[in-house]
């Protein structure tokens, strides 16, 4: 178990997290979703022992990182971004670094290479940003460690190495590990992340399971949004991309106009309504009724567009 109990952390005068608390369970891959500047990076890297909290307290299967004490970080596997890799070949970097990890498995980091269509005779500094991605991923993967860490993993992949890194992260899902993947591409990977979480103003502004999306929200498309049930919508170029309650009836589904039913939430407009209709979206979940929707012109993206600036 992974747990951030009343966490304070800013740069500067500035704070980013105010008594953030949030529990990571085992056999888990948590989606860590926010706006540019949310923070979860740093989460990330405060939950590696990268960064320390200005108060609270962190803890990983019953560790401080922030200690860096040999077997706890082992036991984390970090992926940022944009991976550094030093000036030496694979098999070098396996003799070198892989002995830090007492659970690392070669087999399985010799297969991951092959599937990442790795070059065995060239430099890790050489590689391009996506080789450099991947080959810190299969060293992720086959760490051993039980809690991995992912910045953005998707960054940099082309499609088919997309499809390759879904694949590899399925398998990767353990009884015993923890798995945060920190993204804004949450159509790559929504259909493996369960549940989503959503950091926004320095606290977790909703933790969201599949099967509560499934069972209290839909996505549809309208040529009218004024009515109830709906709890976000954004204006396209021939009506609306709507966030609905499930239970909304049959007066949304004539108002469709385009043959379009519902079909599952997409995460997406869910991140969109969380931040945008926090407060529509919290009484959907909860299966209260929602009163009729006022839209604009601009509705959606409005609303988004003034969150964004606020941030910046």
């Amino acid at each position: 178990m992974v747990q951030f109990r009343r966490l304070m952390f800013g740069y500067g005068e500035k704070p980013l997290f105010l008594n953030l608390d949030l529990t990571l369970e085992p056999g888990t891959v948590y989606g860590l979703l926010g706006l540019n500047g949310a923070g979860k990076t740093s989460l990330l890297k405060l939950a590696a022992g990268a960064l320390r909290p200005d108060e609270g307290e962190i803890s990983v299967f019953g560790h401080d990182p922030g200690r860096r004490d040999a077997a706890c970080l082992a036991d984390i596997a970090f992926v940022p971004e944009d991976p550094w890799l030093p000036a030496v070949k694979p098999s070098v970097w396996l003799d070198r670094y892989a002995v830090f990890r007492p659970g690392f498995d070669r087999g399985r980091f010799a297969a991951l290479s092959r599937e990442f269509v790795l070059e065995e005779d060239k430099l890790l500094s050489k590689y391009s940003y996506g080789q450099r991605k991947k080959f810190a991923l299969a060293a992720a993967f086959a760490s051993g460690s039980r809690l991995l860490l992912l910045d953005e993993p998707t960054n940099g992949l082309d499609i088919p190495s997309k499809t390759q890194f879904r694949r590899v992260l399925a398998q990767a899902v353990e009884p015993e590990r923890v798995v945060v993947v920190s993204t804004h591409q949450v159509r790559d990977l929504e259909s493996l992340i369960d549940p989503a979480v959503i950091l926004h103003d320095g606290r977790i502004l909703f933790t969201l399971s599949s099967e509560a999306m499934s069972s209290r929200l839909a996505s549809t498309h309208l040529a009218d949004v004024r009515m109830p049930g709906i709890i976000y919508a954004e204006k396209d170029a021939v009506g609306w991309s709507a966030l609905v309650a499930s239970g909304a009836g049959e007066d949304m589904d004539a108002a469709g106009g385009f043959g379009a039913g519902k079909s599952a939430a997409d995460l997406e407009l869910v991140f969109n309504a969380a931040l945008a209709a926090p407060d529509r979206l919290a009484s959907a979940l909860k299966g209260e009724a929602l009163a009729s929707y006022n839209a604009g012109p601009d509705n959606g993206y409005a609303a988004m567009r003034d969150i964004t600036e606020d941030r910046s």
